[in-house]
């Protein structure tokens, strides 16, 4: 008979950690990321305001002080220029935009982590955690939230695992927030062995008292084709087969290569290989990966390997041969956030058929973009947050005559952008899409030289002019690329209701405007704004002084299907 006077009994899991130190931490540094509202000497909106304890949380707004991710909402994939998916049925359900990854001083067995979000919560779709050195192991996800607009400690029930963790990975994604989200501060609770005995112990499963391990692909139950075990897919063409197989993803893929021999072999025909991204398995890619694939491919197309590390992952040879062998052709090749000081970059000017490239957050060797002038066919290059040179991309620019989307955003190593739009004017006239949105080295002179370029419907000139003098070249703008759709001019402190007028007056097809930051506009040229362009969708005004909030109540009910947003 049981002791009545016993408390209840404690789990196996209570009981090992009752040996252990609970600690709790907030971040020490910020080691990666693939987003920023900052220019890099600045520390406002930077990814380093997430170390240390929350300093603003419970309060609730933009703020300076907290760590902002550059984008939200549909308005940033609704862009001519923005990647289409290279495999489109292996889009994750829920997609991840950006990430950001912190370190912690200890490794601990994770109980809880909180993240303190500021402004426009929700965005949050996955947490991972790993000890440098072993795999990542997911701790939760979930689909974006839309949320009240109030500042939340966001805390999910994270999975126990059997893992000492040190580093967070957070991943977003934006698409349901009204505005810029902001976080505050991340907090680690957990469970710090007193000895190594104790922590090798539980990580090698010596203690059985943690639950919800992933499944391994490689046991799960073989799938039957039918019901009595007979294949139904046997009298079926070779290529009806790989026909069938071309819909599935390529974790599906995986799978069907077990189920018997001659789905083993359909599963090598190279076809299924023409598209393939991997972004969505970033965590598992390493060399043995990459030579498994090496086995099936002959003539990929289009590849995104974006956040994957090829560098602690990949050797360099490898992801070579890789392209060597699989990618002779390649048309679309996106590396986003994959490598540093390498010499990847320049062995991809013998790929002369690329019209596509995608080298977001790539901080190579500085002269390793010279290769790229090799390169004549490019009509999309996207170089968001590189250290190019503006030698280099004047190389590039000259070569490709046929560039129609170019992404120069925060590529502060660029000095003199008026040089740059000058050669754009000359070699590249049928230009779709400029964006340098903080890169500050242009001035009015490079803005009328992009005037040049009539086939204009994009243009991101968002903090480029912060304290020049934009003369007349919105006026030259407004002349000369009737076809704007979107104008982003944040930051513009010179501009007035005077300057904008002719931009109201000729670009009607104009379906986002920001404004944000213009001291001097009025509520009549915002009147003008809103009842002149037809097309209008999204106008931003924050932090334009002379606007005032009750005005911007009656200007929403005015004009409901017009998105019009005021961050003061």
């Amino acid at each position: 008979m049981s002791n009545l006077n016993e408390g209840p009994k404690k789990s196996s899991l209570e009981l090992i950690y009752s040996g252990m130190i609970f600690l709790e931490q907030f971040v020490e540094n910020v080691t990666s990321y693939s987003s920023r509202y900052n220019s890099i000497s600045s520390i406002l909106y930077a990814p380093e305001n997430l170390t240390g304890k929350p300093s603003k949380y419970p309060n609730y707004g933009d703020d300076p002080n907290s760590y902002t991710l550059r984008s939200y909402g549909s308005w940033w994939n609704q862009s001519e220029a923005a990647q289409p998916a290279y495999m489109p049925q292996d889009v994750d359900p829920i997609p991840s935009e950006d990430f950001v990854t912190v370190r912690f001083k200890h490794g601990v067995f994770p109980e809880s982590i909180c993240i303190y979000e500021t402004y426009n919560p929700g965005a949050v779709v996955r947490i991972w955690g790993h000890k440098m050195g072993n795999p990542w192991v997911l701790l939760w996800q979930g689909a974006p939230q839309l949320c009240l607009p109030s500042s939340r400690r966001f805390s999910p029930p994270i999975r126990q695992v059997k893992e000492l963790i040190n580093e967070i990975r957070i991943e977003f994604n934006q698409s349901m927030l009204s505005y810029y989200t902001s976080l505050d501060a991340v907090l680690l609770t957990g469970y710090q062995p007193k000895s190594l005995l104790q922590g090798e112990l539980l990580q090698k499963g010596l203690f059985d008292c943690l639950d919800g391990c992933e499944c391994d692909v490689n046991k799960c139950t073989p799938i039957h084709s039918g019901g009595d075990g007979l294949d139904l897919f046997a009298s079926l063409p070779f290529e009806v087969m790989v026909h069938i197989f071309q819909y599935l993803d390529l974790k599906s893929l995986c799978r069907c290569a077990q189920v018997n021999k001659r789905w083993h072999s359909i599963t090598f025909d190279p076809t299924l290989y023409r598209e393939i991204s991997l972004k969505r398995y970033w965590n598992r890619v390493d060399e043995i990966v990459m030579k498994h694939f090496i086995t099936k491919c002959r003539n990929v197309k289009k590849l995104d390997i974006s956040w994957c590390d090829i560098e602690k992952q990949i050797t360099e040879p490898v992801f070579m041969e890789f392209l060597e062998k699989c990618c002779p052709n390649i048309t679309h090749l996106s590396l986003g956030h994959c490598f540093s000081h390498s010499s990847s970059l320049g062995y991809l000017a013998k790929y002369g058929e690329l019209t596509d490239l995608r080298l977001r957050n790539c901080k190579c060797n500085m002269n390793e973009y010279e290769a790229l002038s090799n390169l004549s066919k490019l009509t999309a290059l996207d170089l968001y947050c590189s250290n190019i040179s503006d030698v280099y991309l004047i190389k590039i620019l000259r070569a490709n005559r046929d560039l129609k989307y170019l992404n120069l955003d925060l590529c502060e190593l660029l000095e003199r952008l008026d040089e740059v739009t000058e050669v754009i004017s000359v070699f590249n006239p049928n230009l779709v899409m400029w964006s340098s949105w903080k890169t500050h080295s242009i001035t009015s002179d490079g803005v009328k030289f992009l005037a040049r370029c009539s086939s204009l419907r994009e243009l991101d000139l968002g903090w480029c002019l912060l304290l020049n003098d934009p003369g007349n070249s919105l006026e030259r703008i407004a002349s000369n690329c009737k076809h704007l759709r979107r104008l982003i001019l944040c930051g513009w402190r010179g501009v007035n209701d005077q300057l904008l007028l002719p931009i109201i007056r000729s670009c009607k097809e104009i379906r986002e405007l920001d404004l944000l930051g213009m001291k001097n506009i009025s509520v009549d040229i915002c009147e003008r704004i809103l009842s002149s362009l037809p097309n209008l969708r999204l106008l931003d005004i924050s932090f334009c002084d002379l606007i005032k909030p009750e005005q911007v109540v009656l200007w929403r009910q005015h004009y409901p299907n017009i998105t019009i947003q005021q961050a003061l």
